[in-house]
């Protein structure tokens, strides 16, 4: 791949401000209860690869084969790493659970009472999500690509006015120093989408957030105090969604103003390096086909 002129960079910088300035305005009222129907991610925790000559974070987990996620699992079946997973998406749903009343006063419909449904029963992930090696969230569904019909049919069962789908890719990169001698930091990419109650996609942004940084000596590191910081960044970058609803919102938030400040204080997005494709708007509407085919999609949201 080409490596991106100044000029590209500089215009990229021009249509995210823009982009930014543009923000569609939405009514947390008209929200409240959501349902939090999809939580996927990344298998592992791997190094920033700052040798890639794509830059940026686009939430999306990271692209790995079954073949090399079954290698990996193999390999490194006691590595804290991996086999903790599963246990950070499930610590993103207990984060927008909290943080979204809180913040925005969206309340978030039980876990239980989303994935026992009926209706959650029969909707079916698209075929071509089952041929990716990401991780789901403990008895979620992978529906990031569900159709705004299907999605439309889920909420009037549940009886909810939103829904929140999440892509998560959680990686590491170096604080200070060298992999030899340094610190380390965790850092959490979360890439969260909501749908109003007619499956129509209100918003579509990317939030990154960091963990305290963490010691290492001789090229080792303590990857379960790695893994437990991951919380952390985990909080920060649900915060910076919940603020970024409150922000957009056209009624009044009903959470306090002392949370609301807190969050603000505690939420900043960090830019850093991946593997996959810049995109700086949002994706386009969610389709009414029920059987979503996975395609990359014009980032400028339909009106």
């Amino acid at each position: 791949m080409k490596k991106l002129s100044l000029s590209a960079f500089v215009l990229t910088g021009i249509t995210m401000i823009l982009s930014g300035c543009g923000s569609t305005q939405i009514s947390l009222n008209e929200q409240t209860p959501s349902a939090v129907i999809s939580i996927i991610g990344n298998t592992q925790i791997p190094w920033v690869d700052h040798e890639s000559e794509e830059t940026t974070p686009t939430g999306e987990p990271e692209a790995e084969s079954t073949l090399t996620s079954l290698a990996t699992s193999f390999i490194a079946s006691q590595d804290p790493e991996v086999v903790t997973a599963v246990d950070r998406l499930d610590y993103i749903y207990d984060s927008i659970a909290q943080n979204l009343p809180d913040l925005t006063g969206i309340q978030v419909l039980p876990k239980d009472e989303v994935i026992s449904s009926e209706a959650y029963k029969r909707t079916t992930s698209s075929y071509f999500n089952t041929l990716s090696a990401t991780k789901k969230a403990t008895k979620f569904k992978d529906l990031s690509t569900i159709g705004s019909k299907s999605a439309r049919v889920l909420l009037n069962s549940l009886g909810a006015k939103s829904a929140i789908l999440a892509s998560a890719t959680f990686q590491k990169d170096l604080n200070k120093g060298t992999r030899s001698n340094g610190t380390i930091k965790g850092i959490a990419t979360l890439k969260i989408k909501m749908l109003n109650e007619k499956g129509k996609e209100i918003t579509n942004k990317i939030y990154v957030s960091e963990t305290q940084p963490v010691r290492i000596i001789g090229g080792d590191y303590d990857k379960d105090e790695l893994v437990s910081l991951m919380n952390e960044a985990i909080d920060g970058a649900v915060r910076q969604f919940c603020m970024d609803l409150s922000n957009t919102s056209t009624d009044e938030v009903l959470s306090s103003s002392e949370n609301k400040a807190e969050a603000a204080e505690e939420t900043k997005a960090t830019p850093i390096k991946m593997k996959t494709p810049v995109k700086t708007t949002t994706e386009n509407e969610t389709t009414e086909n029920d059987n979503v085919k996975t395609e990359i999609k014009t980032d400028e949201k339909a009106e």
